[in-house]
């Protein structure tokens, strides 16, 4: 099922790429960039950093206002002084996680100038996780390390995007912003479950967008 959905949202990408403009007069815009997260310092949050990249297809409908698909892929290292499931027989968590997250944005364009523009962006998406975290378990009866499982997880993000034109075609990319929980990703080490994962983080991307 998560390998049908991630064909789906590339495949959608795709096509809007071959049909730019397809719901408005303007060019089809697709950008690529590269993105890092910051998650919360607390040490209930597993994650320490978290690096990846992400793909866009945006058009507007009705400007100032656009749409877009978005598809991202990123790897989330675990923090090793973390003690986010709070139980003293838990310890040394190790490990990274990789979090796809394919979803729906909304844009609103609010400087529109001759060779740059300022959007603002907000959108929900779901994240696909595969994790590869670990943690030490100092019960009596385990004393071994133990796989930590964590389900999918529902995103919202919110955050601003400065673009600069740098050919034709072709526009730098620089955005800032935070992303939410709004369904945390429910998370069991041996068969037992443990405060859910948070993947709640600002953000930084640096990339390109491309117009068709």
């Amino acid at each position: 099922m998560k390998k049908l959905i991630l064909f789906g949202c590339a495949a959608l990408l795709a096509a809007g790429v071959s049909f730019g403009g397809v719901v408005s007069e303007d060019p089809g815009e697709l950008s690529v960039v590269g993105q890092v997260f910051f998650p919360d310092s607390a040490d209930c949050d597993l994650f320490k950093i978290g690096y990846g990249a992400q793909v866009a297809y945006r058009e507007w409908f009705s400007f100032p206002w656009g749409a877009g698909l978005t598809l991202g892929v990123s790897q989330w290292q675990v923090d090793s002084k973390s003690d986010a499931f709070k139980y003293d027989m838990l310890s040394n968590y190790d490990g990274d996680v990789l979090v796809i997250p394919i979803g729906l944005a909304l844009y609103f364009n609010v400087i529109d100038w001759d060779n740059w523009n300022l959007l603002l962006e907000t959108g929900l998406q779901y994240a696909i996780v595969n994790s590869s975290a670990t943690v030490f378990n100092n019960e009596p009866e385990a004393q071994k390390k133990e796989d930590v499982d964590i389900e999918g997880a529902i995103l919202w993000n919110l955050g601003a995007e400065f673009e600069y034109m740098v050919a034709e075609n072709m526009y730098l990319q620089v955005a800032a912003g935070y992303q939410l929980d709004l369904m945390k990703g429910d998370t069991e080490y041996a068969g037992r479950s443990v405060r859910d994962a948070s993947f709640a983080a600002g953000y930084a991307r640096i990339g390109a967008k491309f117009l068709f």
